[in-house]
């Protein structure tokens, strides 16, 4: 089961028709002795990291991956978490701006190679915000290929993905009160969050995926390491090998040379159509499979960059339901 080699939103994008300027990547914002300290992580207590856990606020943009834009901006709730450590003028294309400046989106949903006529559509996919404002929010994302066709009237297995993601510092996550970033080496990090999963329709491709899993990116100095791990998976169709890994990039490159560790392992199940409460200890996760992560999991620098709840398929229909996220350091 390979991992996609996601890529770093890192370069300045175009904005989509929703929004009327450029888009551009959020870049950490250098912390000043004006700036408001968010709540530093304790060795005994669990201390969120993100701005809006749950997510509660409408507060959010769409990211489109393989076309580079944004659009479907919601920045009615933003007041809400309005905070110095946020502001990032190359925010502006999200059309937010506080008394303190311009502040980013604190959280997205991300697409992967699905055209935009395809949004709502069937086949096609879809990403909901259900619920008031101030509550616990449901995310619905819909990832339907199953009887997607490609331009020759074939079907296409092509691998698509829709994500909800809590990403980048000073748009999603919190900095220390002293300004510093939050690395994995921190504390003990974990995840939690409501999910309910729903596979229909078999299968039209070879491959049989119709997985969910929670991927955790954090940096390293090779490169960007993630750890995927797989909830759903209704055959299961994949086998992991005897040290209950599913799939390695070897931390290189496909031609070889070093790079960031990409891991995939089976965690937590979920039943279909049932919703159960998931909750991961990345920190447990990383140590487990260290030869997995160039015998380095968790560096003293691993800058945390993002936590994403993937859906993921090729040739098949699957919806998931999210709420009540949060990652935490303690």
């Amino acid at each position: 089961m390979k991992t996609r080699h996601r890529k770093k939103r890192t370069a300045v994008v175009v904005a989509g028709a929703a929004t009327a300027a450029a888009a551009a990547l959020l870049i950490p914002f250098q912390s000043s002795a004006t700036e408001e300290p968010a709540a530093p992580a304790s060795a005994s207590a669990a201390t969120s990291i993100v701005y809006d856990p749950g997510p509660k606020l409408r507060c959010y943009s769409v990211s489109d991956e393989t076309g580079g834009v944004n659009y479907g901006n919601d920045s009615s709730d933003c007041g809400a978490i309005d905070n110095a450590y946020r502001v990032n003028d190359k925010c502006t294309w999200f059309g937010y701006t506080s008394p303190r400046g311009v502040e980013c989106p604190a959280w997205r949903f991300v697409t992967y190679d699905w055209d935009r006529d395809k949004l709502r559509q069937y086949p096609g996919y879809d990403h909901q915000v259900q619920g008031q404002s101030g509550s616990p929010l449901k995310l619905v994302l819909q990832n339907n290929s199953k009887n997607l066709r490609d331009a020759t009237g074939k079907q296409d297995c092509d691998l698509k993905e829709t994500t909800f993601s809590y990403e980048y510092i000073g748009s999603s996550f919190k900095r220390h009160d002293d300004g510093k970033v939050y690395n994995f080496s921190d504390g003990r990090v974990k995840v939690s969050y409501d999910a309910l999963v729903e596979q229909t329709g078999g299968f039209s491709c070879d491959e049989k995926r119709a997985i969910l899993t929670t991927d955790f990116i954090y940096k390293s100095a090779r490169g960007v390491n993630v750890i995927s791990v797989v909830h759903f998976d209704p055959g299961p169709f994949s086998q992991p090998d005897q040290n209950g890994v599913l799939w390695s990039n070897k931390c290189r490159t496909e031609a070889g040379a070093p790079d960031g560790c990409r891991l995939t392992v089976y965690g937590q199940r979920l039943e279909p159509g049932k919703q159960a409460r998931i909750d991961i200890d990345f920190t447990e996760v990383a140590k487990k499979y260290a030869a997995y992560l160039n015998d380095d999991p968790i560096p003293a620098d691993s800058q945390i960059e993002a936590l994403q709840v993937v859906t993921s398929t090729k040739g098949a229909d699957l919806k998931a339901e999210v709420s009540g996220a949060d990652v935490t350091v303690e």
